[in-house]
């Protein structure tokens, strides 16, 4: 069996080997749409609206371990019987997260029109 530090070793010892090969090389678009849209110049307000939304999904809850079956099913068990508490949260959490949204959309637009309109508006 391997120590968690011969692990990390050799994992950065197959990066290096991969790097000096060609690999890990730096293709023009780097990583997936959700990359584009936060490294890119403004997320747009879809997209934060969809961000702010809390959601446990149920079915995405696994364990890695070896035979995590057992894990699993506990886990799935602990949200079923936890829903009610989990649902309240959900929902206090998101309203929190829409609510700083809005905020900060309205500071943005009263900081364009305080500029004299000199940025872009955003697009609703």
């Amino acid at each position: 069996m391997t120590s968690p530090e011969d692990a990390l070793a050799r994992a950065q010892q197959a990066a290096a080997e991969k790097r000096a090969g060609g690999g890990y090389t730096q293709p023009e678009h780097r990583g997936d749409a959700l990359d584009a849209t936060i490294l890119g110049d403004r997320t747009p307000d879809e997209l934060l609206g969809e961000w702010a939304v809390i959601d446990i999904e149920p079915g995405v809850t696994y364990s890695t371990r070896r035979a995590g079956a057992p894990i699993t099913g506990l886990k799935r068990l602990l949200l079923r019987l936890m829903r009610q508490h989990l649902v309240e949260l959900e929902a206090r959490q998101t309203r929190f997260n829409l609510g700083v949204l809005a905020r900060v959309q309205e500071l943005e637009q009263r900081v364009e029109r305080l500029e004299g309109g000199s940025a872009a508006p955003r697009e609703r």
